[in-house]
């Protein structure tokens, strides 16, 4: 579950927006053959942009987490979630956010990725703005991961774009850090957050 706030504005025929907030996964993991139970918090930050003319909606959103184990060994978890759809409406509150996710795990000496789909809900309320010209909405989102999550090695799946200039290369520099983070074992079963 996470816990933040949009901030939106309109440029050129595009509106772009920022999200920062707090996260919270708790879950469990096979970890080298292992079933692995943790919780974790930590931060997110991303970047979404809808096209006013195409209607299409699409989000970065790049989290870094830390806790424990139930066997109290050090966790820590990177992620990168991201949106895209074309619809009239931007979202809804409690409409359904379909996206995809890859992600890495590092216990102990290990690092083990995953890559899949996630489904999520949001809700939200207008707040005062922190920054000049913008619109503010604060809010929580719900995330669940999909069956279908897979082990992956080292590298985003084709259905994560990068290649959009709304990214910006701090937006890249955290998916360049997220993709360098040595995978080598791989996990065969993701945790729900």
């Amino acid at each position: 579950m996470g816990t933040g706030t949009v901030a939106a504005r309109i440029s050129g025929l595009e509106i772009t927006a920022t999200l920062s907030g707090e996260l919270h996964w708790k879950g469990e993991a096979v970890l080298g053959g292992r079933s692995t139970r943790f919780s974790a918090s930590g931060t997110f930050s991303g970047v979404g942009v809808r096209g006013i003319t195409t209607l299409i909606t699409e989000g970065w959103v790049a989290c870094s987490l830390s806790g424990r184990t139930n066997d109290g060994e050090a966790i820590e978890i990177r992620g990168l979630l991201y949106v895209r759809r074309k619809s009239i409406v931007a979202l809804a509150a409690d409409e359904p956010i379909i996206g995809f996710l890859y992600t890495v795990l590092l216990v102990g000496d290990s690092a083990h990725a995953f890559a899949g789909e996630f489904a999520g809900t949001a809700q939200g309320q207008l707040e005062p703005a922190d920054t000049p010209m913008t619109i503010q909405l604060g809010g929580t989102a719900i995330v669940h991961l999909a069956a279908d999550v897979k082990a992956a090695v080292g590298e985003l799946p084709a259905s994560i774009s990068i290649a959009h200039p709304a990214l910006g290369s701090r937006m890249l520099q955290l998916i360049d850090e997220l993709l360098n983070l040595g995978v080598g074992e791989v996990a065969t079963e993701l945790p729900d957050p």
